[in-house]
């Protein structure tokens, strides 16, 4: 995830963290209307429906043998060996029958019109996500350390089972969202379980609702309850509102997404911060599920390398800046435009270097006067 400081110029607005995707050329299609209808920040999401379909970090540590022999006896020569072939047939034929996960998809921001959001001082940012259904224990221990899955921005898991709920209770920093999309009527059990839930939304972990559903009669009676239940059981605390859409015909604006909370009961000041608020604190904690406690962030080697080429050449520039003595006028002039990434104007840049010139000064007079009270 590339991080954009969240100063006022570029702090999003509203926010759409599950756009499906099916096909690039729909994908973009998607998105740009996305943009139009006012949204600066998207989520492509990537659904694999059951993970148990595909091949996890643990599926490749299979060996013939590995299962348990039924009877308790140690088997004869000839019935091991014949045990042995049947278990390495199965073995081979389950593997094959399992897909590989699908790495991340990001559209081609260069074919995106955002002079609208440039307008008004926004910045699109685009997310990578990935859904999946879970309804075994044995599953959720092993996908979540699948290389595959930790290259997302955000991972949402879809409960089958309150057992499952439960086992996902203790493991709240490897996901970001339980979603409700798509839950079969006879797998929403586990939205009763409130104390599991609270334990789980007090651990930075938000629940989503897909207003996509409500919008087809086949699943709108099963949206709006599952939606009404969930609201109910959290008090509207930590829910979002999300599209799920797989077509251009599913997205609606902001506007209309505040409007249409009203059928899942949602009061009218509560309604704004599920597409814009709750959301901007969800991408952050998920910026924060790469860190070691949210104090260490992790990077390639090759981008921390960049970093400390980049200050070195900033402090170079800083003291040949300070040899120099011109007027006011003349050093508001040779100040450096600020870089794209930091996203400030020009003033901001300004006051930011003038207070690390004056932290800079206080550091040398500091160790000035400890080593002249040590002489």
């Amino acid at each position: 995830m590339e991080f954009t400081p969240m100063v006022p110029e570029t702090t999003f607005q509203y926010a759409d963290l599950s756009i499906k995707h099916i096909d690039a050329e729909n994908t973009l299609a998607m998105v740009r209307r996305a943009i139009r209808m006012g949204y600066d920040a998207v989520a492509i999401n990537i659904d694999l429906g059951d993970i148990s379909d595909y091949y996890t970090e643990l599926d490749m540590l299979w060996t013939p043998g590995s299962q348990n022999n039924v009877d308790g006896e140690p088997p004869k020569k000839k019935k091991k060996k014949q045990q042995r072939k049947d278990e390495l047939a199965d073995g081979i034929a389950g593997i094959l029958k399992k897909k590989l996960i699908p790495p991340p998809h990001y559209v081609d921001v260069s074919q995106l019109n955002t002079s609208e959001l440039e307008k008004r001082g926004k910045v699109f940012r685009q997310f990578s996500r990935i859904t999946f259904t879970a309804n075994e224990q044995v599953v959720i221990n092993k996908v979540f350390i699948h290389p595959t899955i930790l290259s997302y921005d955000i991972v949402a898991v879809r409960p089958g089972e309150p057992s499952v709920l439960d086992t996902l209770s203790r493991k709240t920093e490897l996901f970001d969202i339980i979603t409700i999309d798509h839950l079969e009527e006879e797998r929403r059990k586990w939205l009763s379980v409130s104390k599991v839930m609270d334990r789980i939304r007090n651990d930075g972990v938000f629940y989503e609702i897909a207003y996509a559903e409500s919008l087809m009669p086949a699943t709108r009676k099963n949206t709006l309850f599952n939606g009404r239940v969930l609201i109910r059981s959290l008090k509207s605390k930590n829910i979002i509102f999300s599209s799920g859409a797989e077509t251009m015909l599913d997205l609606r604006s902001p506007v209309d997404v505040m409007n249409m909370s009203l059928l899942w009961g949602v009061a009218n000041n509560e309604a704004r911060k599920m597409i814009s608020g709750f959301p901007k604190n969800l991408l952050l904690q998920a910026e924060c599920r790469g860190t070691g406690n949210g104090d260490v962030c992790s990077m390639k080697l090759s981008d921390a390398e960049k970093l400390a080429g980049n200050g070195e050449e900033e402090e170079q520039d800083g003291a040949s800046e300070e040899k120099v003595v011109v007027g006011k006028e003349e050093e508001a002039e040779k100040v450096k435009a600020p870089p794209i990434e930091v996203r400030m104007n020009h003033s901001q840049y300004q006051a930011l270097l003038q207070a690390t010139k004056n932290a800079n000064d206080m550091m040398k007079k500091i160790k000035a006067s400890k080593a002249a009270s040590s002489s």
